[in-house]
């Protein structure tokens, strides 16, 4: 009856920022970060000295359409780009733009980041940086 899950701790979190941070510097950008836990509640907010202040409602609405919808938001961009589907637009509680990154442990979600600030591809790349580092944990 009940289930055993893993959690997100701070200190992936923090891990998971860093190597973003790192990722965006390499590229000489200025980004926000935002990492949500399983339930899309804000865990950790990063914010690089300079960066667009809208970016910090944008990278946190894109983690949590990750998780809200089980799905890296590159997955409805590219949809709305590939098949014209612009009901997607109109997603509740959601943002169809790349830079919303599952977070996982194996196959169990257990959050998301959001990066905002830079292109779609740049801030969908910065995350998937950062995804990665738990691909590599154990």
């Amino acid at each position: 009856m009940l289930a055993t899950k893993t959690s997100l701790t701070i200190a992936a979190a923090k891990a998971i920022a860093d190597a973003c941070e790192k990722e965006a510097k390499s590229r000489g950008l200025r980004v926000v970060i935002a990492i949500v836990d399983d339930g899309g509640h804000l865990q950790l907010l990063h914010r690089d000295d300079g960066s667009q202040v809208g970016s910090v409602e944008i990278a946190t609405l894109k983690a949590r359409t990750a998780v809200l919808f089980r799905r890296n938001t590159k997955a409805f961009q590219d949809v709305i780009e590939g098949e014209g589907r612009y009901a997607l637009l109109c997603i509740p509680n959601g943002i169809p733009l790349d830079g919303g990154v599952l977070l996982k442990a194996g196959e169990e979600i257990i959050g998301a980041i959001g990066v905002s600030g830079a292109s779609d591809e740049d801030d969908g790349d910065i995350g998937r940086v950062g995804a990665a580092i738990l691909a590599s944990a154990k």
